[in-house]
C-alpha cells in the first residue's frame, strides 16, 4: 500500500479529518498515480469530507471513486449511506441497489437497501431486501432485528416474534430487537416479558429515555404505579423535555383500585398532578418545535373515565393545558373556498379493525353516499383485517400511519383539505388524542368510542347516542353534543354461538352470571352488589374474563373476596376470540351489568346470543349504554331501578329457567329492532353534509 494512504488513514484514525483531507488533497494532484490508489484516497477524502459534515463533497468523491470501479459494491453501499445522510432518498436507494447488483452476497448492502425503501414507505420491497440481508449472512444479528421489525410493521407479528428473538440469540444486546420485541409482547398482553425487555434496553443505554418511558407505562398498566412513576421520573432526568414523562408521572391512574375509596384518593392525586402540570408544563415547553410539542402531548386520560365520575371540568382543564402549548405555535389551518362537488370528510382511528371500535364506527365510513362525500381513512397502526379491508375498498382514498408520530401525520391529513374530520374515538389511543388537539379540518368530530368529552377545544361536536343520553346529557361535554338516533350506529348482528359448558370448562347445573367487562371497568362498588346477587342464587357462580396481566386478575379477585364472595364462587376466564366469547355468553343464565360503565359491545353480544342483560343506568352515558339498547328492545323489565330491585331481577332470572327462556325468546324476536338500522347512518351523512349549520 502506498505510504500515503497509511499517513491518511492515521489521521482519519485520531480524529483529524482537516489533515486527512489536506494529505489526500496532495496525493491526488498525482498525475502518475495508480487508478486502485486513486480509488482509495478519494474513498478515504471522502470519509474526511463526511466527518467535517460536507456531504456534497463526499458523494463527489465517492462518485469519483464508482468512476474508476464501477464493480465495487463496498463503494456503492458508501454512496448509498452519504445519500441517505444527505436527504436524497432516491440516490440511496440507487446506490444501495447497485451494491447488491454488484454483490448479492453482500448482506450489509441489503440491509440497508431495506431501510432506504422502508424510509420511502416502500414496504413490501424492504421486507424483501431484509430477507435477502438475513439470507446473505444468517449471523447478521441487525438485518434478523431489521426483518423483525419490518414485520412487525406490515402487521405479521408471528414471524416478527421469531425473527427479533433469533436476533437477540445472535447478539443479546441488540437493544432495538429487544424494543420491537417488548411492544410486540405488550400489544399481545405479555406485560412481564414486556416488562422485562423494557428494563433491560434501559439499562443498556443510560442516555435513552424512550425505553424508560415505555417501561414506565408498561408497569403502569401492571398496576405497579410506585416503579412507574420511578421510571417516568427517569425518562424525564434523561431528557427533561419529553414532557409525556412528566404527563405520565403526574397523572397515571390504576387500572384495578383496591376500593372506593382508593378510587377517590387516585381521584384526588390525579388532580393535584393536573394542577402541577399546569404550573410547571408551559414553561418546559416554551422554546419546543410545534412538531414536538404535538409528539409529547401523546398522552391520554384514559383510565379516568371508568372511575364513573363528572369528568368535564378535568378534561377541560387537561385539554386546556395542552391547548394552551400548542396554539401558540401551531400552523394555521389553511383557509379553504367553499368548493362544490363532494363534501371531504376523514376518518381517523387507531381502531378499523375487528374490535368494539370497529364494530362500532365501520358502517359510519361505508354507507356514506359516494356521490355527496370523498371519503378519507386514516389507517394508523399495521395491518388490515377483514374489517379494515371492508373500510379501505369503500374509502377513497386510504392513508395507511402504522405506529408514525403525529407530527409526521399531521401534515398529511392538513394537506388533503378537508372539510369535516371525525375521529371515531378520543381517549382511547395517545397518538389519536394528539392528533385531535391540533386543528387539521374547519369541522372536527369525536364518536362515543370512548363515550367522555374530550375537553378539547379543538374538537367542536360530540356524536353520541340518541338513546343512550341522559336528559341533561349536553352539558357533559365541552362540545356540541349531536346525538344519533337510537345506538347512533348502524351495527350488524354478531352469528350466535352456541355454547357448550364441558367445552368452555363450565359446570353443567349451577346458575352462571357472567360479568363480561374488561377488568378496569369494575368499579368497586360493583363488588357488594355482586355479592348480593350472589346470596340470592344458591350455588351460581360469577364468570368474569381475566385481565392483560395475572397480577391484576389476582388484585382483582382478591377484592372480590374481601367483599365477602368466597374464592371457590368466582370464575376468571381466559381471553378468547369473538365467536369464543360468543358461545361463553350463549352458555351463561345472565348477564350482569356493571354500574357506573355499562356494558356496549358486551351488551350487543349479549343481546345477539339472547343472553338476558340486568342493569342500572348511571348518571353518564357511558353508564346508560345497555338501558338505552333494553329500552330501544321494549325489554325495559331489564332495567332496574334501584340496587333492590338489580338484586330481585338477576336473582329470578338465574334461578326461574322458564322465565329465562321466555326472555330470552322475546330479545330474539325484538333484535332487529337495534341492530342494522340505517336511521343513525343517514343522520350522519345528513349532517356532515351541511357541515352541522342545521
Amino acid at each position: 500500500m502506498d505510504g500515503r494512504l497509511t499517513a491518511i488513514q492515521q489521521q482519519l484514525g485520531t480524529g483529524d479529518a482537516p489533515g486527512a483531507r489536506a494529505l489526500a488533497d496532495a496525493m491526488l494532484v498525482d498525475a502518475s498515480l495508480h487508478s486502485s490508489d486513486r480509488f482509495a484516497a478519494l474513498m478515504l477524502r471522502a470519509r474526511a469530507f463526511e466527518m467535517l459534515r460536507d456531504l456534497p463533497r463526499a458523494i463527489v468523491d465517492v462518485d469519483g471513486a464508482l468512476a474508476l470501479d464501477p464493480s465495487n459494491a463496498r463503494a456503492w453501499n458508501e454512496l448509498g449511506i452519504l445519500c441517505a445522510d444527505a436527504g436524497l432518498g432516491d440516490r440511496a436507494i440507487d446506490a444501495f441497489a447497485h451494491a447488491t447488483r454488484a454483490d448479492p452476497r453482500y448482506a450489509r448492502g441489503w440491509n440497508n437497501l431495506g431501510n432506504a425503501l422502508r424510509d420511502a414507505g416502500r414496504w413490501a420491497e424492504s421486507l424483501a431486501a431484509f430477507e435477502r440481508a438475513a439470507t446473505a449472512d444468517a449471523k447478521y444479528a441487525l438485518a434478523w432485528a431489521n426483518l423483525g421489525a419490518m414485520q412487525r410493521l406490515t402487521g405479521n407479528d408471528v414471524d416478527a416474534e421469531a425473527s427479533l428473538r433469533r436476533a437477540l440469540a445472535l447478539d443479546p444486546g441488540a437493544r432495538m430487537a429487544m424494543i420491537t420485541l417488548a411492544g410486540l409482547l405488550h400489544d399481545r398482553s405479555d406485560l412481564g416479558p414486556a416488562t422485562d425487555l423494557f428494563l433491560r434496553a434501559a439499562r443498556l443505554d443510560a442516555k435513552d429515555a424512550t425505553a424508560c418511558m415505555e417501561l414506565a407505562q408498561t408497569l403502569a398498566e401492571r398496576d405497579d404505579l410506585v416503579n412507574a412513576r420511578e421510571a417516568f421520573a427517569e425518562a424525564e432526568r434523561r431528557d427533561p423535555r419529553m414532557l409525556r414523562a412528566a404527563i405520565g408521572r403526574a397523572l397515571v391512574l390504576p387500572n384495578v383500585a383496591e376500593s372506593a375509596d382508593a378510587v377517590a384518593a387516585a381521584r384526588r392525586a390525579y388532580s393535584e398532578g393536573l394542577a402541577a402540570l399546569e404550573r410547571d408544563l408551559p414553561s418546559r415547553a416554551s422554546g419546543m418545535a410545534f412538531d414536538a410539542l404535538q409528539d409529547e402531548v401523546r398522552w391520554t386520560n384514559f383510565l379516568l373515565a371508568y372511575q364513573g365520575e363528572d369528568d368535564r371540568a378535568l378534561q377541560v382543564q387537561y385539554g386546556e393545558l395542552v391547548d394552551r402549548m400548542l396554539r401558540p405555535v401551531a400552523p394555521r389551518l389553511t383557509e379553504q373556498a367553499r368548493r362544490g362537488g363532494r363534501v371531504r370528510v376523514g376518518f381517523a382511528s387507531a381502531f378499523f379493525r375487528d374490535g368494539t371500535a370497529g364494530r362500532y364506527f365501520e358502517r359510519w365510513i361505508t354507507d356514506l353516499p359516494r356521490d355527496l362525500f370523498e371519503v378519507y381513512v386514516y389507517h394508523l397502526v399495521p395491518g388490515l383485517d377483514a374489517l379494515g379491508r371492508r373500510i379501505a375498498d369503500r374509502a377513497d382514498h386510504l392513508r395507511h400511519f402504522p405506529r408514525w408520530r403525529p407530527s409526521q401525520i399531521a401534515p398529511h391529513i392538513r394537506a388533503d383539505a378537508l372539510d369535516v374530520l371525525v375521529y371515531p374515538e378520543v381517549g382511547m389511543a395517545a397518538v389519536t388524542f394528539a392528533l385531535a388537539a391540533s386543528r387539521l379540518a374547519p369541522l372536527q368530530c369525536a364518536g362515543w368510542g370512548h363515550p367522555v368529552t374530550t375537553g378539547l377545544p379543538t374538537i367542536d361536536v360530540f356524536f353520541s347516542s340518541a338513546c343512550m343520553e341522559p336528559v341533561e346529557g349536553a352539558s357533559h361535554y365541552s362540545e356540541r353534543l349531536v346525538t344519533l338516533p337510537g345506538m347512533g350506529t348502524r351495527y350488524a348482528a354478531p352469528a350466535r354461538q352456541l355454547g357448550d359448558r364441558d367445552k368452555i370448562g363450565l359446570p353443567r347445573d349451577v346458575p352462571l352470571l357472567l360479568c363480561p367487562q374488561s377488568l378496569f371497568k369494575i368499579h368497586p362498588e360493583n363488588d357488594a352488589l355482586f355479592a348480593r346477587v350472589l346470596d340470592a342464587v344458591s350455588h351460581g357462580l360469577l364468570v368474569f374474563y381475566e385481565g392483560r396481566d395475572a397480577a391484576l386478575s389476582a388484585k382483582f379477585k382478591a377484592r372480590l373476596v374481601r367483599a365477602g364472595i368466597p374464592d371457590a364462587r368466582i370464575v376468571m376466564l381466559k381471553q378468547r376470540s369473538h365467536e369464543e366469547f360468543l358461545a361463553v355468553n350463549s352458555a351463561c343464565d345472565v348477564m350482569l351489568d356493571t354500574v357506573r360503565w355499562s356494558g356496549g359491545n358486551t351488551s350487543l353480544d349479549a343481546i345477539a346470543s339472547g343472553l338476558p342483560i340486568v342493569t342500572l343506568p348511571g348518571a353518564f352515558m357511558r353508564g346508560r349504554q345497555s338501558a338505552g339498547m333494553l329500552q330501544t328492545l321494549g325489554m325495559l323489565e331489564l332495567v332496574a331501578s334501584d340496587v333492590e330491585d338489580y338484586v330481585r331481577k338477576a336473582g329470578a332470572i338465574a334461578t326461574d329457567g322458564s322465565y329465562r327462556r321466555e326472555l330470552s325468546r322475546r330479545i330474539g324476536e325484538s333484535s332487529e329492532r337495534i341492530f342494522d338500522d340505517p336511521a343513525p347512518s343517514a343522520a350522519l351523512a345528513d349532517f356532515l353534509a351541511h357541515r352541522g349549520e342545521r
